[in-house]
């Protein structure tokens, strides 16, 4: 099942409803999010594991992948954002809560290995619903005790989650909880300037710093993380920028061997993508990402005017109407082939057409 509506109207659906019964009566609450967690899903679930803690609910967090070293900060001792070999888990439990995602595949083997040890399973979502290549339904099946509470209105799930808490009210927010809701809030709208940013976002982000979050400190501990050897990475990928289409269209290419000459994780060059935005005459940018598993991750932006996720759902991803993702098993090449081919087809149709 799958609710897509803003956060007032959520909180009146029976899904809404189900997911307060199913916090009320569970006793156990494992929280997850995607593989390669970002600054979103990772203060989500710093945020919803202090709340339930606070509500005197035993609750862990289990992650298909490390924590990144720049959000490490979220959880300075390493006893909350645990992954594979970090955690006992229970051989079962009441509730397992995604978070940021409403793929199943972005979880790796945690599907597989956590899908049937879980009375029930709720995604806490943002993006819009999968959609198959032809618009039908995504190959995506949900075993019957799982669901989807999703809020496509909310900036992030950090937004989604302040008016989660305050309908549930099991718990007042702590300085723990406001960090977690404002690195999520922060980085998800690319420090609010994302056209996805809503008001609702500054003002929450205002209450979190009310209640002791320091945005300066934020800011610094992630974005001020790069070695040297990234920046020279960086002033590599740059020098190698691809535009086509009278410059609309705009990408990198970042081979393994090239990352790993420069000691760099995916997550060092996260950032890089958002420095094509800057190009004046782009309207789409892409990052390529060979991984250490030999897939191509792409990373695709827009600035707000071509809608994009269409094309990752096409091809096995999701994500926001102008920045999305996805990952592919093929060569480098063909996946830049396919890729730009249907991003370059999307632009011509937006400037012909408008849309």
């Amino acid at each position: 099942m799958s609710t897509k509506k803003g956060s007032v109207e959520l909180a009146r659906t029976k899904d809404f409803q189900k997911f307060r019964d199913s916090i009320a009566s569970a006793k156990r609450i494992l929280i997850s999010t995607h593989q390669l967690p970002d600054g979103d899903g990772l203060g989500a679930e710093t945020a919803l594991f202090h709340y339930l803690k606070r509500a005197r609910k035993a609750c862990r967090v289990y992650n298909p992948d490390p924590v990144p070293k720049r959000y490490k900060f979220l959880d300075p001792k390493g006893q909350v954002l645990l992954g594979p070999g970090q955690v006992e888990l229970w051989d079962t439990c009441d509730l397992w809560i995604i978070l940021d995602t409403n793929d199943p595949r972005r979880l790796g083997k945690l599907w597989q290995e956590l899908s049937l040890r879980s009375k029930k399973i709720i995604f806490l979502d943002h993006h819009p619903d999968l959609v198959g290549p032809k618009g039908g339904a995504s190959e995506i099946a949900y075993p019957p005790h799982a669901s989807v509470l999703s809020d496509t209105q909310s900036s992030s799930i950090g937004e989604m989650l302040h008016h989660v808490f305050n309908e549930l009210d099991l718990a007042k927010i702590n300085h723990d909880i406001a960090l977690g809701l404002y690195v999520s809030i922060m980085t998800d709208t690319n420090s609010f300037r994302y056209a996805r940013t809503t008001p609702q976002a500054h003002r929450i982000a205002a209450e979190m710093v009310e209640a002791g979050v320091n945005p300066e400190e934020v800011y610094q501990a992630i974005y001020s993380s790069k070695e040297v050897s990234h920046l020279q990475l960086l002033g590599n990928m740059l020098q190698n920028v691809k535009v086509s289409h009278g410059g609309k269209v705009a990408w990198l290419e970042m081979a393994l061997d090239l990352r790993k000459k420069h000691q760099a994780s995916a997550d060092d060059t996260q950032s890089f993508l958002n420095l094509l935005l800057l190009l004046k005459d782009a309207e789409v940018v892409c990052l390529f990402r060979e991984e250490d598993d030999s897939n191509v991750r792409v990373s695709i932006k827009s600035k707000g005017r071509v809608v994009i996720n269409k094309v990752a759902m096409e091809l096995g991803g999701g994500g926001h109407e102008y920045s999305a993702g996805l990952a592919l098993s093929a060569p480098i090449d063909k996946t830049v082939e396919a890729v730009i081919k249907r991003i370059e087809t999307l632009v011509a149709n937006y400037e012909k057409f408008g849309k």
